[in-house]
């Protein structure tokens, strides 16, 4: 196959380049082509429902849709799965238009809706099916790219469930000082207190977020499998630029930040396309390619621009991390990154890089190329982090950890490219050069994969293995000994009350239990977790802002107007907030006892009347007169 093929029906190109390329992509005789039949499919289907249905056996020990932020991820999917229309309103914000990544979360919704699952099963399906989807991807493209089903399967076993370096010399110092082996969320926060985070993906389905940056990771993977078929394309293919408006659209919904990466990555593939036949001499050939780039982008953000027209970006630009950090007087405060926390999370990537390119004919082929590529964008993103940052609400609200989204979000990618390129390049290496280099390669397999393993064991005994709750997958199950009242009123409003609609309850912040109702049924409140809705709404200097107003104002207002709704015993000022949000029902649970000390229950009873109760917990619907 030969890159200098006419991509538009044009002559060839030289054949100096033409043999090089060619040469390059000369199969070897040790190795087979993958064959496309379908005891093939049949196999990797197989396999891919195996590590489906061995993540949903770990999960089903601790299987609660309870604390960091998977009250937001059941917020987004249940409501996603019940709305008929885009942006639909927030459950967390009656009135207000959706300003979160959703898509994803409609994506499994749809999944849930057409298998008629409940949400709370949904939830953990979906995190068992993104991990067995991430899986088979990784391992189709490492192989596809190596020819070793061997390292397909540890790099994709090491891409999903692998921790770092870091960690596994944190657990050895532990034990070697002979107190207690570190928590498996230093995974991600690899310093006490830590203002950066450094968030894989086996953290990701341990503590079972389901964040856009989850969602995509799939999508993310393909995007890479077709970029390296566009690397290795020859010609125009219609068929090929068409899946890959269609992946970038789709990822630029569920999560941006991964569109910037695979951008990125599209770049550099046609740029390095273009600048070898400017080299030959074929510029026209090499503008047929940036012509290429402009169409795929062109159309990526036209087929974006429904999902994103009414967003409202809550991102302040990019900042420049030097100047940033001398003006708040944050040297030291891990920045730079402090070099352990870089080796431990990059060194043995890098490592196995320089030993890669050491192998000349190994890196010269074009599949070594694409590794390449990978390689040199993961390094770009490790010291871009160092740089630059996204100026977002933390560099407002709170300085300390003004790059933690950036060195999160961008770290993930790097992870995930340096994990492809490593074991698709040391397969490569086993490959090209047999017995003369197959016990280094093996050597630093051997230490990526025991230094690798200590994160998972660590987390399987401390996350799935530590209670004593009876297996399940539904989410809710939680409730059935905290809040019996709330999952049976959750139970009745899913059963009965299939229209979206304003369901008052107690408003809280961020990480607690508050909200539960609208979580849990996909319903709409008028105010739920404050700082959430302030961090997605978030706006330096708002139209008319009046001493640095951020938009925190208008969020407290709503959660003083429920208050209001609770605790007065006028009937008329809670008729002028029920209707300000258009409130049909009203939710008087333990929460709302124990949040409002004053609360008065029986204007309840004269503004409507009780429509489900169990226990203490009283759905009140309100008349509409």
């Amino acid at each position: 196959m030969s890159l200098r093929a006419p991509l538009w029906g044009r002559g060839n190109l030289n054949s100096s380049f033409n043999s090089e390329i060619a040469a390059s992509q000369t199969p070897r005789n040790d190795t087979k082509r993958p064959s496309w039949s379908w005891k093939n499919i049949f196999g990797l289907e197989l396999l891919g429902l195996l590590v489906y249905l061995i993540y949903l056996y770990l999960r089903s020990h601790n299987a609660e849709i309870n604390g960091t932020e998977r009250f937001m991820d059941m917020a987004l999917l249940s409501a996603t799965g019940k709305t008929n229309y885009f942006p639909f309103v927030d459950s967390w914000y009656a009135g207000k238009p959706v300003n979160y990544y959703y898509f994803g979360a409609y994506l499994m919704s749809l999944l849930s809706n057409l298998a008629r699952l409940p949400y709370a099963l949904t939830y953990n399906f979906s995190l068992g099916l993104i991990y067995a989807q991430a899986t088979l991807l990784a391992g189709g493209l490492i192989y596809a790219i190596s020819k070793s089903k061997v390292f397909a399967f540890f790099g994709s076993v090491f891409l999903t469930s692998a921790g770092t370096v870091f960690f596994a010399n944190c657990v050895l110092q532990n034990w070697l000082k002979n107190i207690p082996a570190c928590s498996y969320a230093s995974s991600t926060r690899l310093f006490s207190p830590s203002y950066i985070i450094n968030e894989i993906p086996s953290y990701s389905f341990t503590v079972g977020d389901l964040h856009a940056h989850l969602l995509a990771l799939p999508v993310f993977l393909l995007g890479l499998s077709f970029l390296y078929a566009l690397w290795l394309s020859e010609k125009r293919q219609l068929s090929l630029l068409f899946v890959l408006i269609v992946l970038l659209g789709s990822i630029g919904l569920i999560n941006p930040w991964d569109l910037i990466t695979l951008t990125c990555l599209l770049l550099l593939v046609i740029f390095c396309k273009s600048l070898w036949l400017m080299r030959s001499g074929d510029w026209s050939l090499a503008r047929d390619w940036l012509v290429v780039l402009f169409l795929v982008m062109f159309c990526t953000f036209v087929l974006m621009w429904p999902g994103t027209r009414s967003f409202q970006n809550p991102v302040m630009g990019l900042g420049f991390a030097p100047s940033f950090v001398k003006v708040h007087k944050l040297l030291g405060s891990q920045w730079p990154t402090p070099l352990t926390a870089e080796v431990g999370m990059w060194g043995l990537f890098i490592l196995c890089g320089v030993y890669f390119v050491s192998k000349h004919t190994a890196w010269r082929k074009m599949e070594g190329r694409f590794l390449l590529l990978l390689a040199m964008l993961s390094l770009g993103i490790i010291v871009g982090v160092e740089l630059f940052f996204v100026r977002d609400i933390y560099s407002v609200a709170n300085p300390m950890y003004f790059r933690a989204n950036t060195t999160f979000k961008f770290g993930y990618h790097a992870w995930t490219m340096l994990t492809i390129a490593t074991f698709a390049g040391l397969g490569m290496v086993v490959s090209e050069y047999k017995k003369q280099a197959r016990w280094i390669v093996w050597v630093l397999v051997g230490i990526l994969l025991v230094s690798g393993a200590v994160y998972p064991v660590a987390a399987i005994r401390q996350f799935y293995l530590g209670g004593t709750s009876k297996l399940t997958l539904d989410g809710s199950m939680w409730m059935r000994t905290t809040s019996p009242g709330d999952l049976a009123t959750i139970g009745y409003i899913n059963e009965n009350i299939s229209k979206r609609t304003v369901i008052a309850e107690a408003v809280g912040d961020s990480y607690t239990t508050f909200s539960r109702v609208s979580t849990y049924t996909g319903q709409i409140t008028p105010m739920g977790w404050q700082t959430h809705e302030w961090t997605w709404r978030f706006h330096p200097v708002m139209p008319g802002a009046v001493n640095g107003e951020t938009g925190w104002t208008a969020v407290s207002l709503v959660a003083g107007d429920i208050k209001a709704l609770y605790e007065t015993e006028s009937i008329g000022t809670a008729k002028q907030i029920i209707s300000k949000y258009g409130i049909q029902y009203v939710y008087v649970g333990m929460l709302e006892r124990n949040k409002y000390a004053g609360l008065n229950e029986a204007k309840f009873a004269n503004l409507g009347r009780v429509v489900f109760s169990s226990g203490e917990s009283l759905l009140y619907k309100i008349d509409d007169k």
